[in-house]
């Protein structure tokens, strides 16, 4: 997803979300015969906070907390924000003031997006999409900072990922497999410049900061729903084996962009799509619901979380302003 604009004043509700449930899709292996399933998705904060990823932290003295961060939101890089309980949420500051020494100039804030944030043994590490300056295109950055609201500083002196050929790449997204490897996943940013687009995964590091072994090709958009657009991909395993791969789809600023779902037998794919147009969609004062994550919460349950648009568009298009939404995952 691309740039946030203004910030956010007011609330809004969805009604979509009511016990979501798929029909069974046409995907073979074990886990094909449900898919995932979200309760009714609720609005819990106005903050304006796009393609958001929530980050849950247990102090040392057991006290829990949770962060989120999203895209780029004049005048922050990274905006983030807190919550104590997943109700109350309040928008703190800019995880990442300082742009990586590769990259381009971005005075007005718009070219980060989509930050991913994993704690490692002693700090924290976010992949975020910033543009590089020798190329021009939007590439994947590791920034590191000891506290997760950071500030978030360069890990590495470049990219980890960037697919310069096929237009860069963007929106990272972490899964785990079950062996406890990290994976990168991604989006080919094809839609730059005219080429094809895909879903991308490669294993992590131990440390997180590089990618090894080989590219994989997930998914490519070819429903018509998708309209040659798909992006912000995560991973969430499937109870009967294999994940299932949330992706948004379509342009991030009109009505008609969604979230879909496909079935990887594995983590590194291929997938298929488990539903023939979106399974989340535009809804009365929520639209465009995009930018979908999954997390665990300090008590064990898992939630996902998007972002949506709650003022009408202007010749066909939002710009402002995104809600906080987040739905119960019932079952995987």
């Amino acid at each position: 997803m691309r740039r946030a604009f203004e910030r956010l004043s007011g609330a809004g509700c969805i009604g979509l979300l009511c016990a979501l449930g798929l029909v069974s899709c046409s995907v073979s292996g074990s886990a094909a015969a449900q898919t995932p399933r979200l309760a009714r998705g609720r609005v819990v904060f106005d903050g304006d906070i796009g393609d958001p990823f929530v980050l849950p932290v247990r102090s040392a003295h057991g006290q829990g907390e949770y962060f989120v961060f999203g895209t780029g939101d004049y005048p922050a890089r990274v905006p983030f924000g807190t919550s104590g309980d997943l109700e109350h949420w309040q928008r703190v500051g800019d995880a990442m003031p300082q742009l990586p020494t590769w990259a381009a100039p971005d005075p007005r804030n718009a070219l980060t997006w989509a930050p991913a944030v994993v704690h490692r043994a002693h700090d924290y590490l976010m992949y975020v999409t910033v543009p590089e300056r020798a190329s021009g295109r939007e590439c994947i950055a590791a920034m590191a900072s000891s506290v997760p609201g950071g500030p978030y500083h360069d890990a590495i002196g470049g990219p980890v990922v960037c697919q310069r050929e096929l237009g860069g790449s963007i929106d990272p997204a972490v899964a785990t497999d079950g062996g406890g490897t990290r994976h990168l996943l991604w989006k080919n940013d094809g839609n730059c410049c005219a080429l094809p687009v895909g879903i991308w995964e490669q294993a992590l590091t131990s440390d997180g900061v590089h990618v090894v072994g080989s590219p994989h090709q997930l998914l490519v958009a070819d429903q018509p729903w998708e309209s040659g657009v798909i992006e912000e991909p995560a991973i969430l395993p499937a109870t009967r084996g294999g994940y299932w791969l949330f992706y948004s789809g379509n342009a991030w600023d009109v009505a008609a962009y969604g979230t879909g779902v496909a079935y990887c037998p594995r983590i590194e794919g291929p997938c298929r799509e488990a539903a023939s147009g979106p399974v989340l969609q535009s809804a009365a004062a929520q639209a465009s619901p995009g930018g979908l994550e999954t997390f665990v919460d300090l008590h064990g349950s898992r939630w996902a979380v998007y972002a949506t648009w709650n003022r009408p568009p202007r010749n066909g298009r939002f710009y402002c302003c995104r809600s906080l939404d987040l739905a119960r995952v019932e079952s995987s």
